[in-house]
């Protein structure tokens, strides 16, 4: 027990040093100001929420049974949780080949690995729901006993999902085949052709009926964490896990875009980019993921009202913008210093990383058009104003916080145990919080004062607006890339 503590210890200074000796400490703390600011929110929210969930079901829903009602659809909750996980939440990240070298058993790197997950917060504030809802509950008239057998159910799912967070990303085909089947039970929900909600509720609602149940969930959460525990330790090995694998080099002929000019230079770099990294290609999968976040807002649009329904169409059709566009110029981190030797023209370059996000988005609202014309003509207009609105402004936000973003990216990262291989991180999210802002005041305005199709009409035309003025932008890009060039390079150097 004592050797387990000093490893633990011995891990957090590591992490500790490695925090504070980096390149980018200024960036990192402001990072964790707002991440810590966003935790102290929810854990003053949450807990609200849980105490007036009974309420809220039984009083403006009219639901009946509440509690039965918020049973049958926990599979919604740990779905979204498990998309949320995906995207959101880090994967501990510990570098392992220098360990290796030191006499630390690999099964304590991997023990540590996996304990750090256990306090993060995607786990912890289940707790901050649970503890509130089951007070109001046994106030309500349910027993004591029963609640606790059936929160004890619900801790263990969180964190299965806690685990199951890590196969998902290093396992793309679990995660679509999960993925695709989640979709077919909520699209044969939709058709009236199976509901799995009334079976999904009876299964959770047995864990209160019978608090003995609860040991089942309890059992596959020790199966699933001796499953991963194994899955890394069998790859924690210079020569196999650990090993970079050598792929036959194939010749791309992207001779089409020569019509570009030097634009087309920096095009087929990242159409091969796109094409041959696993990590460029997760990010065009959930671009295309994000075709459908509209629904989510569109089937509860009681609750969320026009304008969060308006941002689910706006981020729609710029799935693949914010998924991508956030890491330029750091998918060529690890060859910029060379690309800057160069004859080449900053404008150029970032002509292109621009033509390609907006060819991305404009494949995506015409999907999305087609996706939501089902709907009615109000969730066309939006769609067509979020991609007007992606193009033409978001574009231009997104480049411009490219040149002070200097995150390295590792594309074989992918291949790599406990590396980090998100689409989306935390400054990624902090970038794209004023590209959602101002839309949806925007939208707000024409909504509030006028109609849906004014607040549609008045994004739209603000897109547009923006793409007329797009070599003015373009200068002001050009200068923020050129004042940051030294420092960016800098970064890109440490790995």
């Amino acid at each position: 027990m004592y050797i387990f503590e000093l490893m633990f210890i011995t891990f957090l200074k590591l992490q500790w040093k490695s925090f504070f000796r980096g390149e980018s400490v200024g960036t990192n703390v402001m990072t964790k100001i707002f991440k810590w600011f966003w935790i102290a929110y929810f854990s003053f929210l949450t807990p609200l929420i849980g105490l007036i969930t009974f309420k809220v079901l039984k009083e403006d829903f009219e639901v009946e049974d509440p509690f039965l009602f918020l049973n049958k659809n926990l599979i919604y909750v740990f779905t979204y949780w498990i998309v949320i996980r995906y995207f959101i939440q880090p994967v501990p990240n510990v570098s392992i080949k220098p360990l290796l070298l030191t006499p630390i058993l690999k099964k304590k790197i991997v023990r540590d690995t996996l304990g750090n997950s256990i306090f993060s917060f995607f786990n912890i504030v289940a707790f901050f729901y649970l503890i509130p809802l089951g007070l109001d509950l046994i106030k309500e008239g349910y027993n004591m006993n029963q609640l606790i057998g059936w929160s004890l159910a619900i801790i263990a799912f969180v964190y299965i999902t806690n685990y199951l967070n890590f196969l998902l990303n290093n396992n793309d085909k679990l995660l679509y085949t999960i993925g695709a089947t989640l979709f077919s039970i909520k699209l044969l929900e939709y058709y009236s052709i199976f509901d799995f909600t009334v079976y999904s509720g009876s299964f959770f609602y047995s864990f209160y009926a019978n608090p003995v149940y609860s040991i089942l969930p309890w059992l596959f959460l020790v199966w699933i964490y001796f499953y991963v525990f194994k899955f890394f330790k069998n790859g924690l090995y210079i020569d196999t896990g650990l090993k970079k694998k050598a792929d036959e080099a194939k010749i791309d002929d992207f001779s089409w875009l020569d019509r570009f000019g030097k634009t087309s230079i920096f095009l087929k770099n990242d159409l091969r980019l796109i094409k041959r990294s696993k990590r460029a290609r997760s990010t065009v999968f959930a671009g295309v993921f994000f075709l459908f976040y509209g629904f989510i807002f569109y089937f509860q649009d009681d609750i969320w009202g026009p304008v969060m329904t308006f941002f689910g169409y706006l981020f729609a059709s710029g799935g693949f913008l914010f998924m991508f566009g956030s890491f330029v110029p750091s998918w060529d981190s690890q060859y910029y210093p060379l690309m800057m030797t160069q004859n080449i023209e900053y404008k150029e370059y970032i002509k292109s990383k621009w033509s390609l996000v907006v060819i991305g988005t404009i494949i995506s609202t015409v999907l999305a058009c087609f996706i939501y014309s089902f709907l009615g003509t109000d969730a066309v207009f939006a769609v067509l104003a979020g991609g007007l609105y992606n193009m033409g402004i978001n574009g231009y936000l997104t480049l411009w916080a490219g040149a002070y973003t200097k995150t390295h990216v590792d594309l074989d990262s992918s291949k790599m145990v406990f590396g980090g291989r998100k689409a989306i991180n935390m400054k990624t999210i902090l970038i794209s919080l004023p590209q959602m802002a101002l839309p949806l005041l925007l939208f707000w305005i024409g909504y509030n004062y006028y109609s849906i199709l004014i607040g549609c009409l008045i994004v739209g035309l603000t897109g547009v607006v923006g793409i007329l003025l797009k070599d003015l932008v373009f200068k002001l890009i050009i200068r923020a890339y050129k004042s940051e060039k030294y420092s960016t390079l800098k970064a890109y150097k440490k790995t």
